[in-house]
């Protein structure tokens, strides 16, 4: 079982790993796409200005964000499970996990990036902040540049493997599975209850959901009942309280939403 699952914004500082190696981490076929968005990056970064506006950062963290970005190819890195700690991570609370769910969300998490494309819970990765949805002076738009990278490196990543796609919007357009590999991949949307209408997505509590779901998974594959299906996956969810309802995307795709406790 894999995981895919969005970066966040907000990341920690600092680490103690060496700077980051494009080829090492997973996907190394993206390791030449990966050095040309890193000096790109570190490019742009050097003109306040122009740089807020490529990588759409709100006023309050630009001078921080662009200081991470300037030395991204040569800081101190640290695991992506511990360099993400946005909403979803919160509710996925890798502290708290022990070694058998840690080392399962080490190789089974796979976290989409701006910046790297993708990463694994594992890999070695710098402070940096650049959203998918940025557009750099060199490479126009992140998200197609990504895209036609991902689309020769994901079915090497995937092989066989069941894989719960719990991106949001944006990095779910870094790479949309075709072909067969529609049938290996779980789209889960996680919804919020409402008075009167039927669910939708609130982004705060979604991505905490998303970030809670992805933990119980993890706990019930290191158990050994790895999540295989559809149905599993609803399983879990069940058990966690949730509603669950098992829907079709074309093609006749099975897909999930499960909603929150209102």
């Amino acid at each position: 079982m894999l995981l895919l699952l969005p970066p966040s914004e907000a990341k920690s500082t600092g680490g103690d790993g060496p700077p980051v190696d494009c080829d090492a981490l997973v996907a190394p076929r993206l390791g030449a796409t990966r050095r040309r968005v890193l000096t790109e990056v570190a490019g742009v970064s050097a003109d306040e200005g122009a740089a807020a506006a490529a990588l759409k950062l709100p006023p309050a963290v630009v001078e921080a964000a662009l200081e991470a970005n300037r030395s991204a190819a040569t800081s101190p890195t640290r695991p992506a499970l511990d360099r993400y700690t946005g909403v979803v991570y919160a509710g996925l609370d890798v502290p708290s996990m022990g070694p058998d769910v840690r080392g399962l969300a080490e190789r089974s998490v796979l976290v989409f990036s701006g910046l790297f494309g993708i990463v694994r819970g594992s890999d070695l990765v710098p402070d940096y902040r650049v959203p998918v949805s940025a557009t750099l002076p060199a490479l126009g738009p992140l998200t197609p540049v990504w895209r036609a990278a991902l689309r020769d490196a994901m079915p090497a990543v995937l092989r066989t493997s069941f894989a719960v796609d719990l991106r949001s919007t944006d990095y779910a357009g870094m790479w949309p599975p075709t072909g067969p590999l529609r049938h290996q991949v779980l789209g889960v949307r996680v919804l919020s209850p409402r008075p009167s209408g039927p669910p939708r997505v609130v982004s705060h509590f979604s991505k905490h959901g998303k970030g809670v779901l992805a933990r119980a998974l993890l706990e019930k594959a290191a158990a050994g009942a790895v999540p295989e299906d559809v149905d599993d996956v609803a399983a879990v969810a069940t058990g966690l309280g949730w509603q669950v309802v098992q829907r079709r995307v074309t093609g006749g795709v099975p897909a999930l939403d499960v909603v929150l406790p209102g």
